[in-house]
């Protein structure tokens, strides 16, 4: 499948965790298109399962029975970026590419071209067995009809938002070297990140007389944007990457300043945004507090991985 020697590493490396999150992407859609055609039959909602008129614009379908591009493979995506940089982080295979005398640049960034054509492959093969189950599917009476204009958009759609959630979990694996809190790390800021897309569009909405799908476009963009920063980013921190500092919160100390003043401005502007001026000190007091203690008092947890990995060693 690679014909790079790196890359063949990386690949033999990964490819278990990778066809097993593929495997679940695949499960994911295929389950979801089954209940869609059962279901379609028994509500007597419609004898359509794609609105023609929308599936002909130029903005990301999502209906009822059908969606252009599904939510299981950008999840699949942000799994990849998990998995693809904490378990090398975890059982220190990035030491034995660093021992093979490939350069650090070159490691980081066939990692993300490996990751980046078995996302597209799982993305390929998974859309086109759902697409398959639909058209060989659809029971007699009913219709299925998809257009160019709604596939392209939804494709495009779910290509940047699987870009940004890839980023987002390959960046947090980067810097957090606990599984238990990483795990809480990214998922709350994912989570989260619904919520800002929605301030964000409210922003934009204000300031300009863009349309809904134009403003959603613009998000998009700008959030793609800080996903390429953070891999960028990534690069020049992998440089310095160092087992000294395994098993504490953040693999890199001098990050703890900038991640705590990104912590207190994130998630005091999240749930302050729309509260008055006490809601947003109390949010402020305990982000401070909370965020200090996490950052800077030694933890047990922190203590016991150190002596799990002393254990093991």
């Amino acid at each position: 499948m690679f014909k790079n020697r790196l890359d063949q590493l990386i690949w033999q490396r990964h490819r278990r965790m990778l066809f097993a999150v593929g495997a679940m992407a695949l499960f994911g859609v295929v389950m979801i298109a089954l209940i869609a055609l059962h279901d379609v039959t028994n509500d007597h909602y419609s004898r359509n399962l794609v609105n023609a008129v929308t599936m002909q614009q130029w903005a990301p379908y999502r209906g009822i029975y059908f969606s252009g591009f599904s939510a299981w493979l950008m999840i699949a995506a942000w799994l990849i970026g998990l998995e693809m940089m904490h378990l090398d982080l975890r059982d220190n295979f990035n030491q034995f590419l660093f021992s093979s005398g490939f350069s650090r640049q070159r490691i980081y960034w066939s990692k993300i071209k490996v990751a980046f054509l078995i996302i597209l492959f799982i993305d390929c093969v998974t859309t086109a067995v759902q697409y398959l189950i639909y058209w060989i599917g659809t029971p007699n009476g009913y219709t299925w009809h998809i257009g160019w204009p709604g596939v392209l958009s939804s494709w495009l759609f779910g290509l940047m938002i699987s870009f940004g959630l890839f980023a987002i979990s390959w960046f947090a694996s980067l810097i957090i070297g606990q599984e238990g809190p990483l795990v809480v790390t990214i998922a709350g800021f994912t989570f989260s990140l619904g919520g800002y897309s929605a301030i964000g569009g409210n922003i934009v909405r204000k300031l300009t007389p863009l349309t809904e799908t134009q403003i959603m476009w613009c998000v998009l963009t700008f959030a793609v944007i800080l996903a390429l920063a953070l891999l960028i980013w990534g690069a020049a921190l992998y440089q310095r990457l160092s087992l000294e500092h395994n098993g504490e919160y953040l693999m890199f100390p001098h990050l703890r300043v900038p991640v705590y003043i990104v912590f207190v401005i994130y998630v005091t502007f999240f749930f302050s945004w729309t509260s008055d001026g006490t809601s947003f000190v109390l949010s402020l007091l305990f982000t401070l507090l909370f965020g200090y203690a996490w950052l800077w008092r030694p933890r047990l947890g922190e203590q016991w991985h150190q002596w799990r990995e002393r254990k093991r060693g």
